[in-house]
């Protein structure tokens, strides 16, 4: 993040604007002080574009496992709102963990760190060696298999517990296909998804 004054606030987004090569739609900004006197009127910006969020994750993920004495490199881009970290390392195993949980975990901090730092909520998704990806193929499959399973029966499915991010996959897969519905239910963890069948 980088600061800058102005004596208004709008002359210290200009100024940042201009620095950073920026449209001011695209600049994230917060007062950092703002400071009133006889002699001096002056506003100060904490900035940021989305690069630096990219690199902030980037960073703090390589940080972090490097002092867990992992060998990794990371691949960060950002689509339709969501930032993504592609991690690439030999240990994938250890720091996926059973069913993904460590991963999952790894997410929610890096998430909270980068939070903290930028002041709002970032949309973040961790991804080792592919793990999530054809994780994420697996849950479509699943999905489709069942919708086609509950079209033909017309009796409801209820999944065992998943993710979030799975049961995301899970209703945007049974969203497209026809006469099927699916509601969540349950707290945390135990939360479950079940395939209905609509007329």
């Amino acid at each position: 993040m980088r600061k800058y004054v102005g004596e208004t606030e709008e002359e210290a987004v200009a100024s940042a604007c201009q620095d950073l090569g920026i449209a001011p739609g695209e600049l994230r900004y917060k007062l950092a002080d703002e400071s009133e006197s006889l002699f001096d009127d002056s506003v100060e910006i904490i900035c940021w574009d989305e690069d630096m969020v990219e690199d902030y994750v980037g960073t703090y993920v390589r940080r972090i496992l490097t002092d867990m004495d992992f060998e990794v490199e990371t691949a960060v881009f950002k689509q339709d709102g969501m930032i993504y970290c592609n991690i690439d390392t030999d240990n994938n195993s250890i720091l996926i963990g059973k069913n993904g949980v460590i991963l999952r975990t790894l997410n929610a901090i890096v998430k909270q760190a980068a939070a903290t730092e930028f002041g709002e909520k970032i949309q973040l998704s961790l991804d080792i060696n592919g793990y999530k990806e054809n994780r994420f193929r697996k849950v479509a499959a699943m999905g489709r298999r069942l919708g086609k399973q509950v079209q033909r029966s017309k009796v409801d499915v209820k999944l065992d517990p998943m993710p979030a991010d799975e049961r995301k996959i899970m209703h945007q897969t049974i969203a497209k296909m026809s006469h099927l519905a699916t509601e969540s239910k349950g707290e945390g963890k135990n939360r479950y998804i079940t395939i209905y069948y609509v007329d």
